[in-house]
């Protein structure tokens, strides 16, 4: 029952999701996808208008192409007296500039007679002859200039041109010029493998110079800094966080990344020197920087007295520390320190942290019933795995509770000798 409710418990995907990319990936992968986004939005919308432009430039181009051919046929079979009589020559016409334009598919001469505009040569030869709808009738009257439109019929498209012939004030007929499409698609296709390629490339070298320049900026000093809080938090004071070229004197400081590594020196050396002072008047481990059980000692007897006159609730925590017993002593010491580190973050502030034995800790909760404890202690042991995953070998963190409420609290020296244990077993929950 308590597992299936702790597994009810557990967050869900997008709540780890969102842990792992905000914790579980370092400055510079998220660097990476910062930059490739924001240079693949500036080259796509680059990309977008350029393409937009020479598309529409193209179309334009094979549009007047189009009324240019127009016009020259029309011009051609204009200058014939036999325009709208003598077909077999005009066919015979035809058939010439279609072999001088080879971009034209197709050419039909439409005349107007009695009974309206009428198909008088074709390179279709089931046109000749047809009649034009009244939709056709009426666009064909209201053209009075060059006129070009993509159209498509059985499934391919092409540009249509209708180019008005003209006696006087009097329309006498229209060339219809059909043109094919293949070469402006070749050319549009062309074009925008070329923009594609060009836009590729622009991102990755936009990404880089970005990427470089903010590695420079921000990645490369906020990971030495990173680096060197890291040893500050193993208690080695030694380290200095480095710029990443020299400062001329008098330079005034206004790079932000700058003000924070003077000031994480800074406050190295000030924690340095006051953990100096602290060590001359207080007894602290030196490894872990916890308090030693000689101060355990002061401070249990001072909350066991409220205990027992007051009625004031008093607690202790015990962590044991097991599989670091075997390995080497710079793994023990790391296991300690980090430890160390991770209880004193998830504690309380008022919650005094003892280190008891090789590898056991104790910490004081003043003012906190053994309901209380308990809670503390779960809180502890789902955070556990952010000490155990730093390793590659098996780490485990034990904690027991022990407390004292109303009921009073036994001698100070039954109590160190609980939490000292002969065996460093894990006790049961009070």
């Amino acid at each position: 029952m308590d597992e299936r409710k702790t597994a009810d418990r557990r967050p869900g995907w997008p709540i780890r999701l969102r842990s792992w990319v905000r914790y579980g990936t370092g400055l510079r992968a998220k660097l990476i996808v910062l930059v490739l986004a924001i240079a693949c939005l500036v080259v796509g919308a680059l990309y977008w208008f350029s393409y937009s432009s020479m598309r529409t430039l193209i179309v334009s181009i094979y549009e007047q192409r189009a009324r240019s051919v127009a016009a020259i046929i029309s011009k051609s079979i204009q200058e014939k007296d036999y325009i709208l009589y003598y077909s077999e020559e005009l066919n015979a016409d035809i058939d010439r500039l279609l072999e001088r334009y080879e971009s034209v598919i197709g050419i039909t001469v439409i005349g107007v007679t009695a009974r309206g505009f009428v198909s008088i040569a074709s390179t279709d030869p089931s046109l000749v002859g047809s009649l034009a709808t009244a939709e056709e009738r009426d666009r064909l009257d209201a053209l009075r200039e060059v006129d070009v439109a993509p159209v498509k019929l059985r499934g391919a498209s092409y540009l249509r041109a209708h180019d008005p012939i003209f006696s006087g004030p009097d329309l006498i007929g229209v060339v219809v010029v059909d043109m094919s499409l293949d070469e402006q698609a070749q050319a549009i296709s062309h074009l925008s493998w070329r923009f594609g390629g060009a836009s590729v490339l622009g991102c990755l070298l936009l990404g880089g110079f970005l990427y470089l320049a903010m590695r420079g900026i921000v990645t490369r000093p906020v990971g030495q800094l990173a680096g060197a809080m890291g040893a500050v938090a193993r208690r080695k004071y030694d380290v200095e966080a480095k710029h990443p070229f020299p400062r001329l004197p008098g330079t005034r400081l206004k790079d932000e990344v700058a003000q924070l590594v003077d000031g994480f020196n800074l406050m190295t050396r000030v924690i340095h020197s006051h953990e100096q002072e602290l060590m001359k008047l207080v007894v602290l481990d030196a490894l872990t920087g916890a308090y030693t059980v000689d101060h355990l000692r002061a401070e249990l007897e001072r909350e066991l007295c409220k205990t027992r006159r007051y009625k004031h609730p008093t607690s202790v925590l015990v962590v044991d520390i097991r599989g670091a017993e075997t390995r080497p002593s710079q793994d023990q010491d790391s296991v300690l320190i980090s430890t160390a580190r991770f209880l004193v973050s998830n504690l309380r502030n008022v919650d005094v942290l003892f280190r008891v034995g090789p590898f056991r800790f104790a910490s004081l909760l003043p003012e906190t019933p053994p309901a209380g404890a308990a809670v503390a202690a779960g809180r502890l042991r789902i955070q556990v795995p952010d000490v155990t995953a730093q390793y590659s070998f098996s780490v485990a963190l034990d904690v027991r509770v022990m407390g004292w409420g109303e009921e009073g609290a036994p001698a100070i020296d039954e109590v160190l000798k609980d939490i000292a244990g002969s065996d460093g077993a894990p006790r049961e929950e009070t």
